[in-house]
């Protein structure tokens, strides 16, 4: 009010200037936003509940004694380090792999300080304790967070915890947007209203921010979304942020880089701009080492653990059919480098030569794999729990394919690519991808190559991890194995 009375304006928040009318404002709270907001205690008790089991697995592990103090100020600590790394942030619950990224570092973190802690004043006792807890706790807490996160799904599904959203853009730019904001619920948002952007003439920004005003009242609306325009430009959306800063309203800004997120892009400051600055594919370098050296370990460890299912498979195969046990095919590698793939066999013996008669090339229909005749009874058992692609760990040991990447292509199947598609080939092929996890042989062509393409774009090990735990997922689950 003391700012009102020195503008001499009267008492409506509408007289302030734009820039400062937003701290004369009452924040008022949707009942989206006080939903989500309900998610921070649900994170917490999850946590709490992981952290309580963690610190039992560490009490199990030095019995006889009592350390009640240490897990009292473990638990503060621990919560602390989560809280200042943002897993209590309600826009980040059950959204992306960051979630997962910052429990596991704000683990290491206090983990990291408290052993440094106790050397530093030469603690010797509890050792067990705290290496069992820090152990457990790097499996129990994602776990838990795992769990949340379908339930916060299942619930999004069911039209809960959703941000009302306001789309602004014109053409395709916009209509794409919102395709994709409705077409998984799973990302939190609902698209309730859309609006054109502003004019060119100037004088009529104010009318329009109005109107968008207006309509974030009407419609109640959380979150507004902005996509490519050619009249929104740095000046339209400094002052539409500052309409939204008083209302709880978030504002996003959809990029114009297509399927280039995450690793690649940075903020790089120069000339005091906050640049984008998109580096080249993280499959290069020391980044592929650790590709490399991680693909090489756990199919080591892999084929001695599957050694026996790998034996009983093949015995099976040379009982149950004709023909040799293992199949071996041409397909296209890194740099379209052709190599020999290897996988047990599922069909009948020669069956190569009659698949371009019985499915075409490329773009059967999820139908037309599951009815393939060629397909051995005991080969459905084979694709149904993938045991058939078990072989290809060789491949990956001789550095023909990695354990996560785009699906190996025939060579009958190059001329279907674009341009753009080839790029897929500039890593290894892998024994599983993101479209194997979202739903195999029932993804539409097309969208295979795009999501070959943005993992290719886009590679972390993060990422790779979090499709090896999908891919137990999709097997266990069945879908679209055919």
């Amino acid at each position: 009010m003391a700012l009102q009375e020195g503008f001499g304006r009267g008492s409506s928040d509408s007289s302030l200037p734009e820039a400062l009318a937003r701290f004369a404002r009452v924040e008022t709270s949707t009942h989206s936003a006080g939903a989500l907001r309900s998610l921070i205690w649900a994170a917490m008790a999850v946590d709490l509940a992981m952290m309580s089991l963690a610190m039992t697995v560490g009490y199990l592990a030095w019995p006889g004694h009592n350390p009640w103090k240490a897990v009292l100020a473990i638990i503060f600590l621990w919560g602390t380090s989560l809280a200042a790394r943002g897993a209590y942030d309600p826009r980040r619950i059950g959204v992306g792999s960051d979630e997962f990224k910052n429990i596991v570092t704000s683990t290491v973190v206090i983990f990291t300080l408290i052993a440094s802690l106790a050397y530093a004043l030469d603690l010797t006792v509890g050792r067990q304790f705290l290496i069992a807890t820090f152990l457990a706790g790097l499996v129990l807490l994602p776990l838990g967070r795992r769990l949340l996160r379908s339930w916060v799904f299942s619930r999004r599904r069911a039209g809960a915890y959703l941000q009302k959203t306001l789309v602004i853009g014109d053409g395709p730019n916009r209509d794409d947007l919102v395709a994709r904001l409705s077409h998984d619920r799973r990302a939190g948002f609902e698209v309730v209203s859309t609006l054109a952007g502003p004019r060119a003439d100037a004088s009529d920004l104010d009318q329009w921010l109005d109107d968008v005003e207006s309509t974030i009242h009407d419609e109640a609306v959380d979150a507004v979304a902005v996509t490519q325009t050619p009249t929104v430009n740095a000046e339209v959306i400094r002052r539409l942020s500052w309409r939204l800063e008083g209302p709880s309203v978030d504002l996003l800004v959809a990029p114009t880089l297509g399927d280039i997120t995450g690793p690649r892009l940075a903020v790089r400051p120069a000339a005091g701009l906050p640049l984008l600055h998109l580096e080249e594919p993280r499959l290069a370098g020391p980044q592929a080492i650790i590709k490399r050296g991680f693909d090489l370990t756990m199919s080591v460890l892999l084929l001695v653990v599957l050694s026996p299912v790998l034996l009983l498979t093949a015995i099976a195969i040379a009982v149950t059919s004709r023909g040799p046990v293992f199949f071996v095919q041409e397909r296209v590698g890194k740099a379209g480098k052709v190599y020999r793939l290897i996988k047990f066999r599922s069909m009948v013996d020669g069956a190569e030569h009659s698949h371009e008669e019985v499915l075409g090339i490329g773009r059967a229909t999820a139908d037309e794999y599951a009815q393939d005749p060629r397909i051995t009874p005991f080969g459905h058992f084979l694709r149904r729990w993938s045991l058939d692609e078990l072989p290809q760990l060789f491949n990956v040991i001789r550095g023909q394919m990695s354990l996560v990447g785009p699906r190996p292509m025939l060579v009958s199947e190059l001329p279907l690519l674009g341009d753009s598609d080839h790029r897929r080939h500039i890593t290894m092929p892998g024994m599983t991808g993101l479209w194997q996890v979202a739903g195999r042989k029932e993804v539409p062509w097309d969208e295979r190559m795009q999501m070959d393409l943005r993992y290719v774009e886009n590679w972390s090990l993060a990422m790779d991890l979090v499709i090896m735990v999908k891919t137990v997922k999709a097997v266990a689950t069945g879908r679209g194995a055919h």
